[in-house]
């Protein structure tokens, strides 16, 4: 069995470092707080699940700011047409990293698991978890602008 909070803090330090991988930008990660008490809105969101011995489902949201400044870095030869289909690919290769670390970490525990493909939603929405998961958020802070993790588990 897996710490439930090691899963949160191992998503956080996931987040820091595939968003210095990919786009050399400094996130700084805020403190975890429940779901409930979550106030940022997203321009735009993935969605992944993973299940097995835990179910674990991933949010992964930034506002309008946030994606474009990361876009830009990543791509700064197509900065001058970014569109919400540029930005709805990226979040979703976004997405699909920290859910590959978190497959490889939860491998690596010798736990059992099958993931589903990354889901990106644009707009402000409602997130909704499987029943009965410990939910909470993890806010970045990108220089100014922001994204966040909104992360429900549930261990059997």
């Amino acid at each position: 069995m897996i710490d439930i909070d090691a899963v949160f803090e191992f998503l956080r330090d996931s987040t820091v470092m595939v968003l210095k991988t990919i786009a050399m930008i400094d996130a700084k990660p805020g403190s975890i707080i429940p779901s409930d008490k979550n106030e940022l809105v997203s321009y735009v969101s993935g969605n992944v699940g993973i299940t097995g011995e835990m179910k674990i489902s991933i949010t992964v949201s930034f506002s309008k700011e946030a994606i474009t400044k990361i876009y830009r870095t990543v791509f700064p030869d197509d900065a001058s047409e970014v569109t919400i289909f540029h930005m709805g690919d990226l979040v979703g290769e976004v997405t699909n990293m920290i859910n590959g670390n978190m497959r490889r970490h939860l491998a690596e525990n010798n736990m059992k698991f099958d993931s589903s493909i990354p889901t990106v939603v644009v707009g402000s929405q409602q997130i909704y978890h499987p029943v009965g998961t410990i939910s909470k958020v993890i806010p970045f802070d990108l220089g100014g602008d922001f994204m966040f993790l909104e992360v429900g588990i549930k261990a059997f």
